[in-house]
Formats: C-alpha cells, sequence, structure tokens
C-alpha cells in the first residue's frame, strides 16, 4: 500500500461550511472493501480525499488490520454490519496466554567439558579455603567480632568460578553489590527487625531494597540477596558489627574473592576462560536509535 500523501497538502478551502467526516464504522450500506488509493482512501468503489475528516484514522486502522492486530466485525450474514463498530480487537484468552509464558523456550544446556568442571573446582576451593583461613585464623583468633565469610560467598563462589563469563560475576557486581546489599540489609535489621520487632518485613525489605540498590548501581550480584537476608537473620556477631558488616566481610572478602579468581581463572590454557569481561559496568558509548 502507497503512503498517503500529508493531509495538510491535501486540504481544500472550508469556506465556512462544515468539514465533512467519514465515519465507515456506521454507514447506511455493509462495508464490503475498504482500500487505500491515491491521497485517500476508496470505500465500497467510491473515493474519499485526505480533505474529509477521519480518513486519516481509517488509514491507520487498516495499517492494523494488516498487522494482525485488528479484525473486521462481521454479521451473521458474513459482510460488515453497519450498526456495529467496524474493528475490533481480537479477543484471547488472557490465563491461556499466561501459562503459554511457562513452556520450555529454548534447548537445555549440553554438560560442560572436563578441563570446565576442573577449573570450576579449583578456583572455588582455593577462593573458599582462603576466606575461611582468614576468618577462622586471623579474625576469630586476634578480633573480637570482626568475621570474613557468611554464606552468601559460597554462591558468589558458584559465579566468580563456574560461570565467569557472566554479567553478574564480574568484579564490580561483586564487591559493589554485596556492599549495597549489606547496607539495605543492616538499615532493615535496625529498623524494622530490631526497632520494630517485625522481623518477616525486615528480611523481605532487607532483599528487596539490596536489589533496588544493585539495579541503581549497575552491580546485580545473586549472592547479595543473601547477603542483605543474612544481615538481617543470622547470627548475633554480624548484628553486633552493625555498619560494620559492610566492610567485613561484605565488601573486603569480595575483594579476596575477586582476585583469587583473577589469578585462577586466568591460568587455564583454555582461551574461552578469562576473568574479567568488563571492569566498567556502564557503557560510555552514545546510544544509537
Amino acid at each position: 500500500i502507497a503512503e498517503p500523501f500529508p493531509q495538510s497538502a491535501c486540504k481544500r478551502p472550508n469556506h465556512g461550511r462544515r468539514p465533512r467526516r467519514l465515519n465507515i464504522g456506521v454507514m447506511k450500506s455493509p462495508v464490503e472493501e475498504v482500500k487505500e488509493s491515491g491521497s485517500g482512501v476508496e470505500v465500497n468503489g467510491k473515493f474519499y480525499d485526505n480533505s474529509v475528516d477521519g480518513v486519516q484514522e481509517i488509514i491507520a486502522l487498516m495499517r492494523k488490520i494488516e498487522a494482525g492486530d485488528v479484525e473486521l466485525a462481521k454479521s451473521k450474514g458474513g459482510s460488515n454490519d453497519p450498526t456495529k463498530p467496524l474493528l475490533r480487537e481480537k479477543e484471547e484468552n488472557c490465563l491461556s496466554a499466561y501459562f503459554n509464558r511457562w513452556k520450555h523456550k529454548r534447548d537445555a544446556p549440553y554438560l560442560q567439558s572436563t578441563n570446565v568442571v576442573v577449573w570450576s573446582w579449583i578456583g572455588s576451593f582455593l577462593g573458599i579455603a582462603v576466606l575461611c583461613y582468614i576468618h577462622y585464623e586471623v579474625c576469630l583468633k586476634y578480633t573480637e567480632n570482626l568475621i570474613f565469610i557468611v554464606g552468601s560467598f559460597g554462591a558468589q563462589a558458584v559465579l566468580l568460578f563456574a560461570a565467569p563469563k557472566a554479567p553478574l560475576a564480574q568484579p564490580w557486581n561483586a564487591v559493589i553489590g554485596n556492599g549495597v546489599s549489606a547496607f539495605a540489609g543492616i538499615c532493615a535489621w535496625h529498623i524494622v527487625g530490631d526497632g520494630l520487632g517485625v522481623m518477616w518485613l525486615a528480611g523481605a525489605l532487607a532483599v528487596s531494597i539490596a536489589i533496588v540498590f544493585m539495579h541503581w548501581t549497575n552491580s546485580l550480584h545473586p549472592p547479595g540477596g543473601a547477603t542483605a537476608l543474612i544481615a538481617v537473620m543470622e547470627m548475633k556477631r554480624v548484628h553486633e558489627l552493625s555498619f560494620l558488616y559492610i566492610l567485613f566481610p561484605a565488601m573486603l572478602a569480595s575483594m579476596v574473592h575477586v582476585a583469587v579468581a583473577l589469578v585462577v581463572n586466568n591460568i587455564s590454557a583454555d582461551p574461552l576462560r578469562s576473568y574479567p569481561m568488563t571492569w566498567i559496568p556502564f557503557n560510555m558509548k552514545p546510544k544509537t536509535k
């Protein structure tokens, strides 16, 4: 279908007369055929140019018909019923459409090669070993309340060593994501958990606010959700740390973990296994249309 001329270029002087308006939804005779022709539309063989008010709306609706967004409303006899709107939205079973989203959408991934499995094991073993050594042999022996590892670092090890190319496993995500999550968790504990005594609400707020903070800082990191929840529901030692929990262990231990990942992930001879994929989390290039 050819593009219509601009409406402003096709308007004729009105000379004080009431403008005509074409509304094919309430025409006296059934609408058998509508097509675009030149600078207007042709309805049942009669031409209407762009000077007629409503033609542009009809052309826009015709575009929707071609795209399949709308369809002609038919009467029982099969022709268009002039007493009903010409166009009606296609009906769709909302419940069926919702459950269609549950369907399998892609092939299952293949098993990883032995090389990937071995290096994932080596990296995770060394990473957690370093954190545990600092925790048990330094923090617990020589400090009163500092800790250097919590449960979320187990999840972090999976990302850093088993999926080092994942966007959520990059250094910025690991360090900043854990840091802002710890801040959200401690705030939720002080204000809602310890302050109001509503622990279930404190836990929910800790995780949800941590996700918001990670979005804002472009540092989404799944273990961060656990770091936030641990700040609310974990042992008394974490609560005693208060806002120091953001540094010990959330950010400093994450830095050590990332340092181990930098060494181990780049030792492998596999050219596809390298870390990190990016240091700068924000795209500095101008956005193209």
